[in-house]
């Protein structure tokens, strides 16, 4: 079963966008234009990071009293989120240009601290997929465009609690259908019609909806759920290539969602991560 054409990747935001310059324009794949790579991946991290614990701090104090304290509370946590949004926004941007140059994507790899590497190759490689996906042969010429309202969707973490509840029912891991949920409308910000008229989050044919489908095929829940259900009986978790090239007719469609989702199990803020790519806001 095919969900979706190709072409329909074109709608995605970021997947095809030509032009302008890179964010370390000019970077080489040697150890000075590694280690510069590397440097400002780093503090990308790090500002992540501090404003995490920032709001996680924030939202742990006990609710103020009075309204303008309230108020000063609740500016606090969107200045935390939009820092931690900015950083997000920024290590995509790097992370485009690793995928763009496998050669330079080695040098910086090997210039990060481990812990801050994970996920960063599988995030590449997924990227060089999706691009191969979409017909284009230069890499080099992919810009980040941050065109997509990052309000446009569900909230991320009431899609977690989405991912995980059917990926516990159906005995799947809970990374792919996230994966799944970006690559085929950007976490439900593109809902089609497809060009082959697949609709919702995660892009059924109204066809397959009404086989594995319960409920409103533009409802998230309900589509999570039944991507989960068509999963499992196409082969997963046993075979998850199985699973995903019958979810999708493309050797690139099954590697891109196979690295999206061994990110996130490297490292589950990747996620979020995700969710705030090609945005604004």
């Amino acid at each position: 079963m095919r969900m979706r054409a190709v072409a329909a990747l074109l709608t995605l935001p970021g997947f095809l966008a030509f032009g302008g310059p890179a964010t370390l324009s000019g970077a080489r794949a040697d150890s000075s234009g590694a280690q510069q790579l590397a440097s400002a991946m780093s503090a990308d991290q790090a500002r992540m990071a501090t404003a995490a614990r920032s709001i996680a701090r924030l939202k742990a104090l006990p609710t103020p009293a009075s309204p303008i304290d309230r108020l000063r509370r609740d500016m606090q946590v969107a200045t935390s989120d939009f820092g931690f949004r900015s950083a997000v926004r920024s290590e995509q941007e790097l992370i485009y240009q690793l995928a763009a140059d496998s050669s330079l994507e080695s040098h910086v790899i090997g210039a990060l601290p481990r812990p801050l590497a994970a996920g960063i190759s599988d995030a590449a490689e997924a990227m060089r997929s999706l691009w191969r996906l979409a017909g284009i042969g230069d890499f080099s010429l992919v810009r980040v465009r941050h065109t997509k309202n990052f309000l446009a969707s569900e909230p991320v973490d009431s899609l977690h609690a989405y991912y995980t509840s059917a990926a516990a029912r159906y005995g799947i891991e809970w990374s792919y259908l996230a994966a799944i949920n970006y690559v085929e409308s950007d976490f439900g910000r593109v809902n089609g019609p497809s060009s082959a008229g697949a609709l919702g989050p995660m892009q059924f044919l109204p066809s397959t909806w009404r086989a594995y489908g319960e409920g409103d095929i533009m409802d998230p829940q309900d589509s999570i759920l039944a991507a989960a259900r068509y999963l499992n009986v196409q082969g997963a978790p046993a075979n998850y290539p199985r699973a995903l090239l019958a979810y999708n007719h493309d050797t690139d469609y099954v590697a891109a969602i196979e690295h999206f989702a061994a990110a996130i199990r490297r490292d589950p803020l990747w996620l979020w991560r995700l969710y705030y790519w090609s945005t604004y806001g």
